[in-house]
């Protein structure tokens, strides 16, 4: 009874992924990026012992899902484990960027625009977990 489940449960991973590859191919706007095509797609695919499985993604602007996971979207977060703002950035980081004081003191536009600086001088890789989280990569 196993294979014949087995079997059906690829099947299905199958039509979900050719689906999913088929939406893909439809027409973007100008200018969007490819971690926010992979945002909006609906699902993404996950393998498992049983095959693969969709995951949803919820909707919404990556900075906004980067900030609620990395702060809870609160742009003056201090916890005290040396990590402030809403992106929570390291205070050296933060200097090495080129902005004064600390990060949670900032403004929330200083704090957006010092997160994107440093994601295109260094990718996604500066929030590791929430990254991977949110599904930018």
């Amino acid at each position: 009874m196993r294979n014949p489940l087995h079997r059906l449960s690829l099947l299905v991973a199958a039509l979900l992924l050719a689906t999913a590859l088929l939406s893909s191919f439809s027409a973007d706007p100008a200018g969007a990026s490819t971690v926010s095509r992979r945002i909006s797609r609906p699902y993404r695919f996950r393998a498992s012992r049983s095959g693969f499985r969709a995951l949803a993604l919820t909707s919404g602007d990556v900075w906004t899902r980067l900030r609620s996971c990395e702060s809870g979207g609160r742009y003056t977060a201090n916890t005290g484990n040396g990590f402030y703002g809403a992106y929570q950035f390291h205070p050296r980081t933060w200097r090495n960027l080129g902005y004064p004081g600390l990060p949670h003191q900032a403004p929330p536009e200083v704090q957006d625009e010092a997160a994107r600086k440093l994601q295109a001088r260094s990718g996604w890789g500066q929030w590791p977990v929430c990254s991977r989280r949110i599904g930018a990569r």
